[in-house]
């Protein structure tokens, strides 16, 4: 009889182990799960870019494609670009047939930035020393034509 005790205890303690094992198996499985941040992230863009207008902080590129012998020349417009707006340009090699400048102009000169870019020299305004302080990127991206 003793052992039939013995028994009836040891199923028991086995069964609650297993029960146990299995619960906490179950629930983490259901702690895995990340939250979903998009709602969060969409109203926070949106209530940026409400507070900073259309200011478009957002990085653009502008693509050029040039000859191999035409490439320092149109760096260094592009640099002059810049320059003149009151900004700066920096260029780096990306392949051997692509070269990316990064260019930080004020916000208010992007547009005319970006279309004496596309566009060769044309008029520009000039830079007022009082240009607003915020800058803004626009990464140009020559790519060289064989």
């Amino acid at each position: 009889m003793r052992w039939m005790l013995v028994v009836a205890a040891t199923l028991a303690v086995a069964i609650c182990l297993v029960a146990g094992v299995l619960f906490f198996a179950s629930r983490q499985a259901q702690h895995t799960q990340d939250p979903n941040l998009q709602p969060l992230a969409d109203s926070l863009k949106q209530r940026m870019d409400g507070i900073l207008g259309d200011a478009g902080l957002a990085e653009q590129t502008v693509e050029l494609s040039v000859m191999r012998s035409q490439l320092e020349a149109e760096v260094a417009r592009v640099k002059y670009l810049a320059t003149k707006l009151g900004g700066s340009a920096v260029s780096k090699q990306s392949t051997a047939a692509t070269m990316d400048l990064i260019a930080e102009i004020p916000v208010e000169y992007r547009k005319s930035f970006i279309d004496a870019v596309t566009d060769g020299f044309k008029d520009l305004p000039k830079a007022s020393p009082a240009a607003s302080p915020t800058m803004c990127v626009v990464t140009v991206q020559i790519k060289v034509q064989s």
